[in-house]
């Protein structure tokens, strides 16, 4: 079985290479501020972060199994909701995150608001929608919670299989309230949420 799953996973790798090849040497988006100057939207290699958050609450899976888990046993669970630039794809392979206690590989991506999956079918976005947001999910060490300031935990977005001369995106995580969940795709506005505390971001008036 484990040996089914190297020849899936690097099936999965050689389909995504060309595409993530080809991109090397654009441009980084605009990034985007709010009112109070902070980064709302971070730019990174593949478009623009409009929201992070880390939760003890698992999210909903359509597919499980027992032979792809996260490496790390009770995880918290940091969820990233991005926008992807014309012509660029998105894959569990991508990149990983580095945060204050590790560094963390991408478990499973999603598109809007569906279910995450391991199915190898859903491991890589290849014809991503204009008008519609992704969402990566990294399992990490429970301390990672611990180990936020005021609400925030500064995390890395990384590229992991090959070189960019993009600087790798650096944005703060908001820490969700204890027994809530990732924030609904539909409620994160255009303008992103990054780097805002869930008062600043949900109970701010704004």
């Amino acid at each position: 079985m484990l040996r089914f799953r190297f020849i899936l996973v690097a099936a999965a790798l050689l389909t995504a290479a060309p595409v993530i090849a080809g991109a090397q040497g654009a441009a980084a988006p605009a990034a985007k501020s709010s009112s109070s100057g902070k980064l709302t939207a971070v730019p990174f290699r593949a478009g623009t972060i409009l929201s992070a958050e880390i939760s003890r609450q698992k999210p909903s899976f359509d597919v499980e199994s027992e032979f792809d888990k996260p490496a790390i046993d009770n995880p918290a669970w940091i969820e990233l909701i991005v926008k992807l630039d014309n012509g660029r794809s998105l894959s569990r392979f991508d990149y990983e995150l580095i945060g204050q206690e590790g560094n963390y590989t991408c478990f499973a991506v999603a598109e809007g608001a569906d279910g995450y999956s391991v199915d190898p079918d859903k491991w890589i976005i290849k014809k991503p929608h204009q008008l519609k947001y992704y969402r990566l999910l990294f399992p990490v060490k429970q301390s990672e919670i611990n180990a936020a300031r005021n609400g925030l935990l500064p995390v890395t977005l990384k590229m992991k299989l090959y070189d960019t001369t993009l600087a790798p995106a650096q944005l703060q995580v908001r820490v969700m309230p204890e027994g809530q969940s990732f924030t609904r795709v539909s409620s994160i506005r255009p303008e992103g949420l990054c780097n805002m505390t869930y008062q600043e971001a949900f109970q701010s008036g704004r």
